[in-house]
């Protein structure tokens, strides 16, 4: 019991460490990264997630949110579609 506790509680201070320096569109892109799975030669995230839970799972809020996915959506490197998540391209570094 202990160790699960040690390994949960080590698996959380990295995260924690990983997320605190990246600003919103960092956190978004790894999110992407992390969760899109290949399906018919195209990286997906599967999983029918609202604006409101990506942002809630990245700690950003909603407004951000969208206002990513739509500079992502018009620059060509993602679709939305019944949900889901196509990346097309690589995410910039930036935003």
């Amino acid at each position: 019991m202990i160790y699960k506790l040690i390994g949960k509680v080590r698996s959380l201070t990295g995260k924690v460490l990983d997320l605190a320096p990246k600003d919103v569109y960092g956190r978004f892109a790894r999110f992407i990264d992390e969760h899109a799975v290949e399906q018919d030669g195209k990286h997906v995230v599967p999983a029918r997630l609202t604006h409101n839970d990506i942002a809630a799972r990245i700690g950003g809020s909603r407004e951000m949110v969208s206002r990513i996915v739509r500079d992502l959506t018009t620059g060509g490197y993602i679709s939305v579609d019944a949900k889901h998540i196509t990346v097309h391209k690589k995410l910039p570094a930036n935003w």
